[in-house]
């Protein structure tokens, strides 16, 4: 495997993004990205706290990965909870979530919120996870088109997200891939801005991960993305599993 990451501030104030790859020879590789919402630096904080427990959570893996992934997301929002509680300068503070565990032939994901991962196999690109937010909760109910979502004034409300004091419950996903296959984790600075047929092509015409994360940086700013732009690539290279 190979993988690479990237984050920007863009044309926000500060960077309340964070991205994350862990590789240990006895261990699978994890990727996560998570974005901060709360403004000031509480934004910053919750994402920060939820990607130092991702990383302690999944630092022991069992045989049951999908488990631990989920209580390090639950770890995740109880540490995010407590300190918004004891600080006053932080309440209200959230971030969203999506993480990846990458095997030889499959990937485990579990997602909170409206960071998404790609998965792209030939000459198809599929969202695996879904959003949680109230535009595209109109969308799967057939009230709303998946191209009136993308200028609707409501669609960056979080419907879920780390720092949730109810409805919190992350989506797991398992998902095969293949040699040659290709993950890409991103915040919304991102994706509100590069469409599928975008993220595919640049996938498919570059081979070199460092400057595929930068071409796609690029592009979702160069098109006007008002938020911090972020992603990490996963690419499968085949062989013995990490």
């Amino acid at each position: 495997m190979r993988y690479s990451s990237l984050s920007i501030q863009g044309r926000r104030a500060n960077n309340e993004d964070v991205v994350f790859t862990r590789f240990d020879p006895h261990y699978p590789l994890i990727a996560a990205v998570s974005d901060g919402m709360g403004g000031h630096a509480a934004g910053e904080v919750a994402s920060r706290i939820s990607i130092e427990a991702l990383d302690t959570w999944t630092r022991e893996l069992c045989d049951a990965p999908q488990n631990v992934l989920v209580d390090a997301f639950f770890n995740a929002n109880a540490q995010v909870l407590t300190a918004s509680e004891g600080d006053s300068y932080l309440r209200g503070m959230g971030a969203t979530l999506v993480a990846a565990i990458f095997y030889h032939d499959h990937f485990i994901t579990a997602n909170i919120g409206d960071s998404r991962l790609y998965h792209v196999s030939g000459d198809e690109i599929r969202q695996v996870t879904f959003d949680h937010s109230y535009v595209q909760e109109l969308v799967r109910r057939g009230f709303l088109s998946a191209e009136e979502a993308k200028n609707h004034p409501r669609k960056n409300v979080i419907t879920r997200c780390i720092g949730s004091e109810s409805s919190f419950e992350p989506d797991v996903f398992y998902t095969r891939w293949n040699p040659k296959d290709t993950v890409l984790l991103c915040s919304d600075g991102l994706c509100d801005v590069l469409s599928e047929a975008d993220i595919l092509s640049e996938v498919q015409k570059k081979q070199d991960l460092d400057e595929l994360c930068h071409t796609l940086v690029e592009q979702a700013y160069d098109r006007g993305s008002q938020d911090n732009i972020s992603l990490v690539i996963v690419r499968n290279e085949g062989g013995v599993e990490l």
